[in-house]
């Protein structure tokens, strides 16, 4: 609401140029359509006055342009996108394809998801590599990149780097990593872990904090970073990782035991002196990301989805792409 005012605060006198219901109205759209506007009703005729904020908006023509249209973040940001109105660009060898697999979204919303071609249409890219963006020119439109920072070129525009995303995508790192750790679970092995943890995230709180971006606006150049808030050691994850691909199992065997069957309170949360020095890679900043998140609907970036949940999206997909009924 910070960028909505009203010169006259009395709505009684706003009311001589319109009725009620024109009015509340008028102020709905002001609120959920203009965000990124400064918007005054004087009483001289009703007339609305404009201030152009300093964020960048999408608008009602913007498009998020899918250059990684097969990686799982593009795929969550489409599930949750479309019915949320979002439209969508692909590159054309992909457009076939996303349209079949959202093919149900797409009944009831045709129009969402179109071919990468015109840039004065594009707002959003997402991308895994520079040249992506080779096209599109001098581009100043925010980029959201799935890749490490240090493998991209710097620019003008918004760049939001994604740390430490949760996936199955073997292309990826962490993908990888887990294709191999549920081969060694399968077997009763146990990797060689390594020092340095994660600060874990899921598709889904990232997808809901980068919609909530691009629908309210995004702050003007630089860079952002998104990943989760706590810090997990391999150590962690594996063991949380072993325990639920060994319940999997058992599951499929109908072999339970004890172990399996005992409840317990989720991963370890232990209290640390923060006094002490950290033996961990330090967290990227997220101020930028949390102060813009809270400017747009006064809450910041709070994942929500527990790291279990999470890891067991991870087992289910591996589970089904190993083909394990």
């Amino acid at each position: 609401m910070d960028d909505i005012f009203i010169e006259d605060e009395n709505p009684a006198n706003f009311l001589g140029c319109c009725d009620r219901s024109e009015y509340e109205i008028l102020i709905f759209f002001c609120i959920f359509q203009l965000k990124n506007r400064n918007i005054g009703i004087s009483r001289e005729r009703g007339i609305l006055h404009e201030r152009a904020s300093s964020g960048i908006y999408m608008g009602d023509e913007g498009r998020i342009a899918l250059h990684a249209a097969s990686h799982p973040l593009a795929r969550t940001l489409l599930e949750r996108g479309i019915p949320q109105f979002h439209r969508f660009s692909v590159p054309q060898f992909e457009r076939l394809r996303v349209q079949k697999e959202h093919a149900s979204a797409l009944e009831h919303f045709p129009e969402a998801i179109g071919s990468i071609s015109d840039s004065a249409s594009v707002s959003v890219h997402v991308t895994e590599r520079q040249n992506d963006l080779s096209s599109f020119g001098q581009t100043v439109s925010p980029v959201i990149y799935l890749s490490p920072p240090g493998e991209l070129e710097e620019g003008m525009n918004l760049q939001i780097h994604i740390h430490d995303l949760l996936t199955t995508d073997a292309s990826t790192e962490v993908g990888e990593m887990f294709h191999q750790w549920w081969e060694m679970a399968n077997r009763d092995e146990t990797p060689i872990i390594g020092l340095d943890g994660a600060y874990w995230c899921s598709c889904d709180d990232v997808a809901e904090g980068l919609l909530r971006l691009i629908k309210g606006g995004f702050p003007s150049g630089g860079s952002m970073n998104v990943c989760g808030r706590r810090y997990w050691s391999m150590e962690a994850t594996w063991l949380e990782f072993e325990m639920l691909v060994s319940r999997t199992l058992a599951g499929r065997e109908g072999r339970f035991n004890l172990s399996h069957l005992q409840a317990d309170e989720g991963p370890v949360v232990e209290v640390e002196d923060l006094k002490t020095a950290q033996k961990r890679i330090p967290r990227p900043s997220l101020d930028r990301l949390h102060e813009s998140l809270e400017s747009i609907s006064n809450e910041g970036w709070n994942p929500r989805t527990p790291f279990r949940q999470s890891l067991m999206l991870i087992v289910a997909e591996l589970a089904h792409h190993y083909k394990m009924s």
